[in-house]
């Protein structure tokens, strides 16, 4: 399994993507909280509050999930950071259960 990482500006934009990559099957479960992102841009350093997606999907959806993110996500260099993870093997089945086979 994997994890993969973003982040918007906006709760809407969190839940529209939430919303696309589970009703696709893309994923099993994503996990949503906020906070404050401070990062260089453009040569200054600049600082907004965002909305954090947890993305927990199989290895093999990776590169769909990608290409969906990147579709839909709403800015020009979106963060999207994945991560191998291990999980309990009643996660890893209810996980696999819940999304497409690739």
């Amino acid at each position: 399994m994997i994890t993969i990482l973003t982040s918007v500006e906006h709760a809407e934009q969190a839940q529209q993507i939430t919303n696309t990559l589970l009703q696709q099957r893309l994923a099993a479960c994503i996990q949503q909280t906020s906070g404050t992102s401070t990062y260089r841009w453009h040569g200054d350093i600049e600082q907004c509050e965002e909305f954090y997606l947890s993305i927990k999907t199989r290895v093999e959806l990776k590169d769909t999930v990608i290409h969906c993110l990147q579709k839909h996500h709403p800015y020009d260099t979106p963060e999207i950071i994945v991560l191998e993870a291990q999980a309990s093997s009643t996660y890893h089945a209810w996980l696999h259960s819940k999304t497409n086979k690739a």
